[in-house]
């Protein structure tokens, strides 16, 4: 895991999916006058150069944000979305995407915080660069499968948990699975929201099932197959743990335009979107 640079990947169709989501998540939570604070297990360097190596290497973000960047469009959430990543850009050419957390700071108040963690050294180091002034924001070089529930129940009494490992190693699936449900029995009252690739060596399937056996609160799975041709990444999925009562009537359409955009055939892609909200 610690060879993992996420540059490689930075902007690519799951990405979109997972940044699309987890800012229609943070929105809603804004919706109440309370504060609260954005954790996120995995943070990387935090955002990411277009020029740079790594995303030059795969050029995975060209079937991702450089597509739906492109396309005319009126959603309203799915337009939050693209209008952040091009003010991240001053609304001039693509240059710079942002990840998870820097999306996140870029949305949240004020008075609002976020504890980001990060476990590769380079990375690490880089994201303390990218938030440099901050206050809001406390960054830690640790293991979150180790840190993470240590953080709950926060003192804000109310958070959006993001959970997405890179599912390098092999046994990374169960950590995951395992680190959700104690989380989830320290602070059932967070949001959790836990990212997971589909590959065609199968992983994803057990994974599923295990998120799927528990008994969470309000959850909402989206699963999006961009092309099952593919030796490599198929797609990505991600669940959400109290999730908000309206997601389907909000985002629907929203999940079509963004999988129409981005499958690489009709034959070999598919969208999925279950909720069980109570």
């Amino acid at each position: 895991m610690l060879s993992y640079r996420h540059g490689y990947h930075a902007g690519n169709s799951a990405d979109v999916l997972k940044h699309f989501i987890l800012l229609y998540i943070l929105d809603y939570v804004k919706k109440k006058n309370k504060n609260f604070i954005y954790i996120d297990s995995h943070a990387g360097a935090g955002k990411y150069f277009i020029s740079d190596a790594y995303m030059q290497k795969n050029k995975e973000y060209l079937e991702g944000i450089n597509k739906i960047i492109r396309i005319k469009n009126n959603d309203f959430f799915l337009k939050n979305y693209l209008d952040l990543v091009k003010s991240i850009n001053f609304n001039t050419e693509l240059k710079i995407y942002p990840g998870s957390c820097y999306l996140a700071a870029k949305s949240l108040r004020i008075e609002d915080k976020l504890h980001l963690l990060e476990l590769h050294s380079t990375e690490f180091s880089n994201l303390k660069k990218n938030f440099e002034g901050d206050l809001r924001v406390v960054i830690e070089n640790e293991d979150s499968y180790k840190k993470l529930k240590k953080l709950l129940p926060p003192k804000e009494k109310r958070a959006v948990i993001l959970i997405d490992p890179s599912y390098e190693l092999k046994d990374e699936y169960e950590k995951a699975s395992k680190m959700l449900l104690d989380c989830y029995k320290k602070f059932p009252l967070g949001v959790y929201i836990v990212w997971y690739p589909v590959l065609n060596n199968k992983k994803s399937e057990s994974f599923i099932l295990n998120i799927l056996k528990e008994n969470y609160k309000n959850l909402s799975h989206i699963e999006m197959i961009t092309d099952n041709s593919s030796n490599g990444m198929q797609g990505s999925g991600l669940f959400i743990i109290n999730s908000p009562w309206s997601i389907e009537k909000d985002i629907k359409e929203s999940l079509k335009i963004i999988f129409d955009c981005l499958k690489k055939s009709k034959d070999l892609s598919k969208l999925l979107f279950k909720n069980n909200i109570n």
